[in-house]
């Protein structure tokens, strides 16, 4: 048995101990216990200046997202709509293939586990990619050692066909990785309301419903799917998926953004699950989605990256800080709250069992981050001094199912250098070939 002592272990977003140690059996959380009552012949890791703290859940991710950090803006992007069509789709989504997902998963990893994260649910967006790139991806990431989510979000905006095939591999993603019973798992993924009829989102919830996994798709991301929908087909973009059988407890609804308070209504009866993506909302002018609204009303939001910014203490800094400002009210977004939705609340999202908390019997999911911070942590403020003020460079250890990936701030299952030198030259070559076209 491993015990890891602290200065301050973090059980859960309600239960903040002082002077503790998590015991670790195997892949599980065995106790939590005071420093003075660690068992006899326990294997001891000394960590008495820092916090330990759940793994973070990244509910909604694009590792391939990486290559579009500084890319070339050869399209003219004055909206959402001019965003998609004359940038992301032609100039990355369409182009992207095997080889570029398998580099950019192995740096995403890196950034990510650097960050505390130790799960994610990730939506390859890559329509052209060789059939075989979904399960590549997956093996990979769990070769890694973390725990995921891996799909390939499917439309009809190549064409019908495309859009059937893309459903096709997701489904086979699905069973493969539900057959090895690792820490990688798949789901049926779809793009939007105004990329995906009725028809082939109705057949993607029959899809997930037969596998028992998750339903993910992007939802009112801006006004524009909402303005879409009204104009071609007189419905609300939740109307649609409602009357496609697509809403349930099984189904993760990223963004949430411009979703109205009657839609919202209709989510939180079928028992959605939300991601909200605070910092990529605002790379694509997208809005500030109604979170403290949504928390007021018993929705449960998870956090996500969106692929953008993979730092999940900036993510959550941003998620406290945007909405007090939107709002004009310093008491919405609590740090405690915010917490639990990068932890609990993204386990519930992505239904990982055990997960999202350090309570005795859960998965060994742990973050151990070194107390560098200016100002003392104290019990009255350690989620602050976490959610505000946190720095991902403190992160010195992370634990997956109890085996260390990171280890004294040294990445155990990936050549980082290697990781980081491969990117940057599959990011050149592919900005050169959009110069090119």
């Amino acid at each position: 048995m491993i015990a890891i002592k602290a200065r301050w272990v973090i059980v859960s977003a309600d239960d903040v101990r002082e002077d503790a140690a998590v015991l670790i059996d195997g892949a599980r959380v065995a106790d939590v216990v005071p420093t003075d009552a660690i068992p006899a012949g326990c294997t001891i890791i000394d960590r008495s200046r820092a916090i330990v703290h759940p793994g973070f859940v990244n509910a909604h991710e694009h590792q391939y997202g990486l290559l579009s950090h500084g890319i070339p803006q050869l399209g003219e992007v004055t909206d959402f709509d001019s965003f998609l069509r004359a940038y992301w789709w032609p100039s990355i989504e369409d182009r992207i293939r095997k080889q570029q997902v398998l580099i950019t998963s192995q740096a995403s990893m890196a950034g990510m586990i650097r960050s505390g994260i130790t799960a994610f649910c990730d939506c390859l967006e890559g329509p052209l990619a060789e059939p075989d790139t979904l399960i590549a991806q997956g093996e990979a990431i769990e070769a890694a050692g973390m725990r995921a989510i891996v799909s390939l979000e499917s439309s009809e905006r190549v064409d019908e066909a495309n859009g059937a095939a893309c459903l096709l591999r997701n489904a086979e993603a699905v069973d493969h990785f539900a057959a090895r019973g690792g820490l990688v798992r798949g789901a049926i993924c779809t793009h939007t309301a105004f990329t995906c009829s009725e028809r082939m989102i109705a057949h993607a919830a029959e899809l997930a419903s037969e596998r028992g996994c998750i339903l993910q798709f992007h939802l009112s991301e801006s006004a524009y799917e909402g303005r879409w929908t009204a104009a071609h087909l007189g419905r609300t973009p939740v109307s649609i998926y409602e009357s496609a059988g697509a809403l349930g407890p099984g189904t993760l609804a990223a963004q949430v953004v411009k979703t109205t308070p009657e839609e919202l209504e209709v989510l939180l009866a079928h028992g959605v699950k939300t991601a909200h993506l605070p910092i990529s909302n605002c790379e694509v002018g997208g809005g500030v989605a109604p979170v403290p609204a949504m928390l007021g009303m018993g929705f449960c939001p998870a956090l996500g990256t969106d692929g953008y910014i993979d730092d999940f203490y900036q993510v959550m800094r941003a998620a406290c800080l945007i909405h007090k400002a939107w709002a004009e009210n310093t008491v919405v977004m609590p740090a405690p709250v915010v917490f639990r939705m990068a932890t609990e609340y993204g386990a519930e999202a992505l239904h990982l069992a055990g997960v999202g908390t350090l309570a005795p019997g859960m998965q060994a999911d742990l973050v151990v981050y070194e107390d560098a911070q200016l100002t003392p942590v104290e019990r009255h403020n350690i989620f602050d001094q976490l959610v505000i003020f946190g720095n991902s460079d403190n992160v010195r250890d992370v634990y997956v199912a109890g085996r260390a990936i990171l280890d004294d701030d040294i990445l155990a299952t990936i050549d980082e250098e290697r990781a980081f030198a491969e990117l940057r030259a599959c990011a050149a070559a592919f900005w050169k070939g959009m110069s090119a076209r």
